[in-house]
């Protein structure tokens, strides 16, 4: 006589997820926005915000952005999303008048909160 075992119900796997860093709850960072921001440096500017997005308060300075291409308006502003939906804090210091306008021209000055800071 064959004796079959119960069958083992399939056991799905949830895929895994990045770890996330623990928020750093030194010094906030101040992380410099490059002068030319163009599509050919959104590689960099990737990098330097990936190296930051899961510290408590980040500062960015855009005071000396004098030119910036749409992709890297887009980083910026998936970087300041993302940090806000985990309830960090970013903040802008002296975005430059470049910066502005290009955030102004896709109607991104209020999600990326640049409104309150040039007026």
């Amino acid at each position: 006589m064959n004796e079959e075992s119960p069958a083992t119900p399939a056991v799905r796997s949830k895929p895994a997820k990045r770890p996330r860093r623990k928020a750093v709850a030194e010094a906030p960072a101040m992380l410099i926005i490059p002068a030319d921001a163009g599509i050919e440096e959104t590689g960099a500017l990737r990098e330097l915000l990936a190296a930051r997005v899961d510290d408590a308060t980040v500062t960015l300075d855009g005071s000396q952005v004098q030119r910036i291409h749409t992709s890297a308006v887009q980083l910026l502003l998936l970087f300041c999303r993302d940090r806000a939906q985990a309830g960090l804090r970013t903040v802008w210091h002296e975005p430059s008048a470049t910066l502005h306008g290009a955030a102004r021209v896709l109607g991104l000055v209020p999600s990326l909160e640049l409104a309150r800071e040039l007026s």
